[in-house]
Parts: structure tokens; C-alpha cells; sequence
């Protein structure tokens, strides 16, 4: 009889262990039901994808997939939606753009006048004195006089505080009691590498600040807020990108402040967007201060990954080969040709910090917008090849408006990158007006970098242009601008060129491309339910495409009409 029993609850133990062992292998999750696109090597389309443990269990048919459901599983029925992976954003400010929420915001500006009546409302709340700060994200393009606000216009709006309004990260508007602060008089002359536009009839400086200059004003500027309002601000920019799609970003250009808060927010367990940090360095020395990095711990979440440089200005200060139109009243000088920021030791330096970077295997990535900045990148990462290869090192250029066919075939032969982002839509304005028609429309020619089989990745440089990923689908789509018009639609990719640049290719140039980047089995579940298809309606429409849900690892991480 005892012998029977010892059986028996064997026998049982065993049932239950099997039965325990199936539940354990059934999905968490299950999106049915849809239409999804994997972004693997074959684009296959599939109905449904199983998510178990934050990965990828299964995708395929609705039938297939679902043979991995439990009694636990939970079964989402997409009705039909399309359903693609989760967006990176290969540059974009996330800090930066987190700090700016309490700004001023002026992207809804139309006029002038709108941006006086907006720093005015702030004025109001805010005592005599203090400084009255903008958000960079909007640009003088969408404002009726298409041009910046002047000093005089910012004292009638906040004539008792201090005014900054930056336009991105290389340009800044300041009332009067923010020149004063700033020491910025008549006689203050230029900072190397930065412009103090003056008014031609006077000599005075009518408040906008290029490049360096901006740093007069920038750094009178309030402090940056402390650690757990930071954290705060993060937390909640972090969410308003999952509500866009995005799980993942490169944030470009930090300190060992900035990682060390990141550092603290991964601990608590409140990021919902994979970052990849990118240490600003401006000189030998500073890239081997910032080797420190290395000893950081690096996850799925938070990774130091390499070192930013930052070679040129924006489109008002880019070093091009050929000088810049006049622009009355902001660019007067003929022989203009925009700023080179080497270190100061000039190539020499940089190719020797860029060869201990190598030596560490991290990535390097570099700003460049103008044609003779992307020359001097490349000639650079040339001289670093010729004694160890960086293929494997995924070294890539930023932004790369102006590339030469020089520069995009050595390039693709060295397997150097590259990262897009949508600035025409804001800055399209200033390219016209700055580099002349013909530059202009050639700019960011993402068709002939593809064609040139270069490994491209998409961003938006955000906040300097608004970080919506489907904005900047759209405009590589059609090439649009918010101001109506088209530059250089020759260079339009397709779609699903487009969708791809978000997501896979962006895998590919941050090298994690065996874990994100598509949707396919053992890969992390990170996915986007959006609200059209944004592969099959006409690319104008893609801009108003939405996502309805967002998953970072299996856990939802927004929803919204889903």
C-alpha cells in the first residue's frame, strides 16, 4: 500500500511538472489578427506574433502562432492593423528635448507677433528679473515674416527679464537684458566660430547669436534642473516618443553628468526607450577623458557605445567648398564659407583621438553638414583605416547634407555609415536663403547615398526639428516642407526604404541588429501598432499616421484606441 501511494504522488508530481513545464512555454502575449511587417531579410508580411519573456516567440499565421497560447496568454485581435518594429531614432537630443518641456513652446507660431504674445503670456507668470527660456523646436520658416524675432521686439513682449530663444542647437534670439548679461555691446567683436548678427546701419547687435556666439547668452542662462526634476522631465519625454513608436535612441553629444542620471533612471526602472550614449568630444584630450566610459554597464537598456563629434555648424554655419549667398540684414560678408571646428591641434589631433578610439573599438560618429566638412571626415577616417579597419566599428557621418561623389564612394568602399534626419521640413527655409536654390533641393540626397550602398539610419535630430518619426517618413518620401514646397524630390526614397531606415538599418549601425530592428523569433518584442499602413497609402498621407500601441520587450508601454 505504501509502495502504491510512493507511486502514485510520483505520478503525479510528474503530471503536474508537465503540465507546469507547457504553461511555461505558452506565450505571455499574442497580437492576432493583423497585418505584419517583419522587416527581416525577405520583408514577409505575417498575421500574428507570439511574445514570451520580452522576446519573440513565434510569427507567422493567425493558426500557427496561436498553437503557443495558455490559459494565461493574453490575445490582442488587431482587427486587421498594420503592425511594424519599434522605431530608433538614430539622433535625437532625448535630454535636451526633456529639458525643453517646461520651454516656451513656439512650434504652432505663425508670426511675430504669435512669439511675442507667447513669451508675453510667460512674462506674466514670471518675476521681474528671471529668465524667460524658449523650446529650440520650432524654426523662423514657419513664422510670416520668415526671419527671426530681434531684441527690440522680445523687450516689448518681457521688458523686465531676460529673453533666450534657440532654433535648434546652433542658433539663439535674445531680448536686451539678455545681451547685457551677456556683456554683447557695439563694440564686443566676434567669437571664433560664431557670428553676433548685426544691424548694417548702426553696428548694434540686433539679438541673434550663430554658432559660438550663442554661448555668450547660453551660458547666463538658468542652471539645469536637479537630479530628480531631470529624471522627471525624462521620465515623461521618454513617454511622449513611445507614444510616437520610438523604443530606442542615440542620444548624441553627453557628459559623465548626463550618463550618470541615466545611469540612476535604468536602476529604478523607469526608462521606456533602449539609449545609446554618445560622449561629446571636441579635442585629444577630452576623448581620452571620456575612455572612462567604458567602465559603465551596458544592457539593453542604457549603453555607452562610443564619441561624438561636432565638425560644422548648422545650415548658417556649415564649411562649404563655395561661399554662401548674402542674406541681408544676417549674412553680409561675400566670401562666407561657414565654420570647420577641428580640435586645435587641427587634423593631426583629431586623427590621433580618433585612432585611440579605434584602438578602444568604440564607434565614432561625426557632424557634418557641408560639403568640405564631409571631406575632412572622411579623409580622416580614411587615415585611421589605412592602419586598423573600421568596417566592423560602424564609424558613421551625421547628417551629411552636402556629400560629394568623392566622399559617398569612399564611403561605401571603407563601409562607413551614415544617419539622415528630416531637418528641410524646418530648415529648407534656410537653405534657400543661405546656400541658393540648387544646394538646397541636393541636400541630405538620401536617394543617391542608397544607391551609393551605403548602410543608412534615420532620426530627426530632435528637438531641433520636431521628433516625429512619420513627419520625417513623410518627408523622405515626398520631400515636403512645412512651408509647401518641395526640395530636390529626385532624392525621395520609397516607404519601405523609409521603414527600414527606422528600424533595421538604425540596428545595423548601432550593431544590435541580432536583437532589434525586425520583428523575428528570439529578437526583443519590441512593436508598433499603427493606425494606417503607412507601406500602402500615398506617402503624403504618412505623416498622419499614428501609433495606436507600443511595446518595448512585451510590456506595453503605450496605448491608445487599440
Amino acid at each position: 500500500m505504501i509502495r502504491f501511494m510512493a507511486h502514485l504522488s510520483a505520478g503525479v508530481c510528474a503530471l503536474a511538472l508537465t503540465a507546469f513545464s507547457a504553461q511555461a512555454q505558452n506565450a505571455d502575449t499574442i497580437l492576432r489578427n493583423g497585418k505584419i511587417y517583419t522587416v527581416d531579410k525577405d520583408f514577409r508580411t505575417a498575421q500574428a506574433v507570439a511574445i514570451r519573456d520580452g522576446r519573440i516567440s513565434a510569427v507567422g499565421d493567425d493558426a500557427t502562432v496561436m498553437k503557443e497560447a495558455g490559459p494565461t496568454t493574453q490575445v490582442i485581435d488587431l482587427a486587421g492593423r498594420t503592425v511594424i518594429p519599434g522605431l530608433t531614432d538614430t539622433h535625437l537630443h532625448q535630454s535636451f528635448a526633456a529639458t525643453n518641456l517646461p520651454a516656451v513652446q513656439l512650434i504652432e507660431a505663425r508670426s511675430v507677433a504669435d512669439v511675442q504674445k507667447r513669451i508675453a503670456e510667460r512674462a506674466a507668470q514670471t518675476p521681474a528679473g528671471q529668465w524667460i527660456v524658449a523650446s529650440s523646436g520650432w524654426h523662423e520658416s514657419l513664422l510670416a515674416e520668415g526671419r527671426l524675432p530681434t531684441r527690440y521686439e522680445l523687450d516689448k513682449a518681457a521688458p523686465d527679464n531676460p529673453v533666450i530663444i534657440p532654433r535648434g542647437g546652433h542658433v539663439v534670439t535674445v531680448n536686451s537684458k539678455a545681451l547685457e548679461l551677456a556683456g554683447i555691446t557695439k563694440e564686443t567683436k566676434n567669437p571664433a566660430g560664431g557670428v553676433i548678427v548685426r544691424d548694417p546701419a548702426s553696428g548694434e547687435a540686433t539679438g541673434v547669436l550663430l554658432e559660438s556666439a550663442a554661448y555668450f547668452a547660453r551660458k547666463m542662462q538658468p542652471p539645469p534642473p536637479p537630479p530628480e526634476r531631470f529624471l522627471e522631465l525624462l521620465k515623461a519625454q521618454m513617454q511622449q516618443l513611445n507614444a510616437l513608436g520610438i523604443v530606442g535612441v542615440v542620444e548624441p553629444g553627453i557628459d559623465e553628468r548626463i550618463a550618470g542620471l541615466y545611469q540612476r533612471m535604468r536602476q529604478s526602472g523607469d526608462m521606456t526607450v533602449r539609449t545609446d550614449l554618445l560622449y561629446r568630444a571636441t579635442s585629444l584630450e577630452q576623448v581620452q577623458k571620456g575612455l572612462a566610459m567604458r567602465e559603465m554597464k551596458n544592457d539593453d537598456m542604457l549603453r555607452f557605445v562610443g564619441f561624438k563629434f561636432l565638425l560644422d555648424g548648422g545650415v548658417e554655419g556649415a564649411r562649404l567648398r563655395e561661399p554662401y549667398q548674402i542674406v541681408p540684414g544676417e549674412q553680409p560678408d561675400k566670401d562666407y564659407r561657414g565654420l570647420l571646428l577641428l580640435p586645435p591641434g587641427g587634423e593631426d589631433e583629431w586623427a590621433k583621438a580618433l585612432q585611440l578610439i579605434a584602438e578602444a573599438g568604440l564607434q565614432t560618429q561625426t557632424h557634418a553638414v557641408g560639403d568640405e566638412t564631409i571631406d575632412v571626415v572622411v579623409r580622416n577616417y580614411e587615415k585611421v583605416n589605412a592602419s586598423m579597419s573600421i568596417r566592423d566599428l560602424r564609424w558613421t557621418v551625421m547628417h551629411i547634407f552636402l556629400p560629394s561623389d568623392a566622399a559617398l564612394k569612399t564611403m561605401s568602399n571603407l563601409g562607413i555609415m551614415a544617419t539622415v534626419q528630416d531637418h528641410a521640413v524646418l530648415l529648407g527655409h534656410n537653405q534657400r536663403r543661405w546656400w541658393g536654390d540648387a544646394r538646397a533641393a541636393y541636400a541630405i540626397p538620401i536617394r543617391k547615398i542608397l544607391d551609393a550602398k551605403i548602410m543608412t539610419g534615420g532620426g530627426s535630430d530632435g528637438p531641433v526639428v520636431p521628433f516625429d518619426p512619420f513627419q520625417s517618413m513623410w518627408w523622405m518620401t515626398t520631400r515636403q516642407t512645412l512651408n509647401g514646397y518641395a526640395l530636390g524630390p529626385e532624392q525621395a526614397i520609397t516607404p519601405r526604404e523609409a521603414l527600414t531606415l527606422y528600424t533595421i538599418n538604425n540596428a545595423i549601425v548601432m550593431g544590435v541588429e541580432k536583437d532589434r530592428g525586425s520583428i523575428e523569433t528570439g529578437k526583443l518584442a519590441d512593436i508598433v501598432v499603427l493606425s494606417k499602413d503607412i507601406l500602402t497609402i500615398p506617402p503624403a498621407e504618412i505623416r498622419d499616421a499614428k501609433a495606436l500601441m507600443t511595446l518595448l520587450g512585451g510590456k506595453v508601454v503605450h496605448r491608445k484606441d487599440i
